[in-house]
């Protein structure tokens, strides 16, 4: 018992609790049969769960043919995905399960906007039966068929309109599924903290990751991914500090702390006094918003080389929704 913890009835390994930030995918049932996301808060890590054989040793094998690889094309998408560490084998509720140990993109984040978006207007993959694809078809249809995403599950701090008292709001697979193309644009504004200013900070650097993606998806012919996901992760107090000194409307870009600083054309000297001294403030601090392809356990080779245009279409519509908030 020394190396286990309870954990809302759940027999844990020590040092692990359960992930209250997961927005989406399986979580853990009340009779602990269904197996859900962990992380460790000392480690900065999170362990996925292996679920089904199949889909799990598909999604290990992704990871680590891209940790593996030489090859030029799997070295650029290392920094577009979370960190994979190992396989790991642990006891929950007396029971051994296999997780994949993944770098924890909300940690040190106090308060994080996390909102996971499925690409693409197929979510079935090439070994699906028939009563699988019906499934996939029937579900999210007005957004999938349209603009080719999906929203299973986000949440967001937000202030209320009267007393602009702080809340934390969570909506899952239920309010994704109800969407159509234009609540979905509204959705997004309202997780990007656009429905009164738009924060342009924010907005730029998610799309100069989103332009990173799409680079990626332009050149590679390795892989299709089906019900794959985007995780987009930002702290919300950076995000408030940030719209603040760069006051309402203003249009300078921010530096992203140290990610993605290898594409970024920003030069210090460009930037006024005020925006300035929060541009170095923000590179002594982890980076405010993260961006990475998440969800790999229907991925499969490009068996005739060609593009992955089904996820193209729908990485395409989510930049052009985001960049017309830009516009407004």
């Amino acid at each position: 018992m020394e190396n286990t913890v309870m954990n809302s009835e759940l027999l844990l390994p020590k040092g692990f609790c359960l992930l209250e930030t997961q927005v989406a995918g399986h979580t853990f049932s009340s009779d602990a049969k269904a197996l859900g996301m962990l992380k460790n808060e000392i480690l900065g890590c999170v362990l996925k769960p292996m679920g089904k054989p199949e889909c799990g040793e598909r999604e290990l094998a992704f990871y680590e043919c891209v940790t593996d690889s030489n090859d030029p094309i799997l070295n650029k998408v290392r920094s577009l995905i979370p960190k994979f560490y190992e396989k790991i084998k642990l006891r929950v509720n007396t029971m051994d399960h296999t997780f994949l140990k993944l770098e924890d993109l909300t940690h040190c984040i106090k308060k994080p906007c996390i909102m996971d978006i499925k690409i693409g207007k197929r979510t079935w993959d090439p070994l699906a039966t028939a009563e699988k694809r019906d499934i996939e078809e029937k579900k999210y249809v007005q957004c999938k068929q349209k603009l080719g995403l999906c929203l299973p599950g986000f949440q967001v701090y937000s202030k209320t309109p009267l007393t602009q008292e702080e809340v934390l709001l969570r909506y899952g697979k239920d309010y994704g599924r109800q969407l159509n193309d234009s609540e979905f644009r509204k959705t997004m504004s309202l997780f990007l903290q656009c429905q009164k200013v738009v924060c342009w900070p924010l907005v730029q650097e998610l799309l100069t990751q989103l332009y990173a993606i799409r680079d990626w998806f332009s050149e590679q012919r390795l892989f299709h991914f089906y019900a794959s996901s985007l995780l987009v992760v930002y702290d919300y107090e950076t995000v408030q500090f940030l719209t603040g000194t760069t006051q309402n409307g203003s249009k300078e870009t921010l530096p992203n702390g140290n990610a993605q600083n290898d594409v970024c054309d920003f030069k210090y000297e460009d930037l006024a006094p005020t925006a300035l001294s929060s541009a170095r403030h923000v590179q002594n601090v982890s980076p405010y918003i993260k961006v990475r392809m998440i969800d790999f356990a229907h991925v499969f080779p490009a068996s005739d080389g060609s593009p992955d245009t089904n996820y193209i279409f729908g990485l395409q519509n989510l930049i052009k929704i985001i960049e017309d908030l830009l516009s407004r």
